[in-house]
């Protein structure tokens, strides 16, 4: 039974092995292939093309989610705090990706206790330009505040994907449960946008460890802002596996059982 388990993985990660070179020969070839098709005609011909232009809007979705590099320097300049207690924090992912975080301190009366949120970022920039926003929560709410620039943002290594974000998260709860100095029966989530869906995800999969979430005009999947903002496209008839990024909060949400909050501005544009 192990033998044809373990035949079964190697023969699937073959195929997709396989499958990925051959999507990717047809971008790359997507030229010749039309040129081809105009000369000769041919039903394989016209499949291949079909085959290479969804390879490329596949791939180009992340083009359409993340922006690293909005505004341009992000990716080389990451603000950092003055005056204000902080730790710049490097770690390292189940997958191997250093992430970079900031850690801000709060020092105040009864330090010691002060509940610790996580904060989760949207899909520009890098956590530096949300720290204005964090100071104002570090000395109204009195919390330390854990800022995390996800893989392919900031200083952080790799290449940004759905998965991949829900690996960063992991990681850094879970060194937030390593650290002696924080206390972790008080560890709150926020999420803007983008961060929101991480937000849930990670509430999702801890609920024994999150003690909240707070979310900032997030979305319910990636799937349904594509219908709202593509409306002239028949988008929500697409099947999900037409998607390389879901983030599908709406059926996550459920499984968050811990006290949420949910901010929504009708003007984000």
């Amino acid at each position: 039974m192990e033998k044809s388990w373990m035949l079964w993985t190697f023969v699937k990660r073959w195929l997709l092995a396989l499958a990925s070179w051959s999507w990717s020969l047809c971008r790359i070839c997507l030229l010749p292939l039309i040129v081809t098709f105009h000369l000769y005609g041919g039903i394989i011909l016209l499949i291949l093309i079909f085959v290479s232009i969804a390879g490329i809007l596949y791939k180009f979705q992340d083009v359409l989610l993340y922006f690293p590099e909005q505004p341009s320097s992000s990716r080389l300049y990451v603000p950092m705090p003055t005056g204000i207690p902080h730790e710049n924090i490097f770690i390292k992912t189940k997958d191997g990706v250093l992430l970079n975080l900031i850690l801000l301190r709060y020092t105040g009366d009864n330090a010691a206790y002060s509940p610790t949120i996580i904060y989760f970022h949207g899909n520009a920039g890098n956590i530096g330009h949300r720290l204005p926003n964090a100071l104002l929560m570090l000395v109204n709410l009195k919390v330390n505040l854990i800022l995390v620039d996800y893989r392919g943002y900031g200083k952080s290594e790799g290449e940004a994907s759905e998965e991949g974000l829900y690996l960063d998260s992991e990681a850094v709860l879970d060194y937030v449960m390593t650290r002696s100095d924080l206390d972790k029966t008080k560890i709150f989530l926020f999420g803007r946008s983008l961060g929101g869906a991480v937000a849930i995800h990670l509430a999702s999969e801890n609920s024994h460890r999150i003690s909240a979430i707070v979310v900032e005009n997030t979305f319910l999947s990636i799937p349904y802002m594509a219908s709202t903002l593509f409306s002239f496209f028949p988008m929500r008839y697409l099947p999900l596996w037409c998607y390389k990024n879901k983030f599908l909060s709406y059926r996550k949400i459920s499984q968050c059982r811990m006290p949420s909050l949910f901010i929504s501005g009708l003007s984000d544009q």
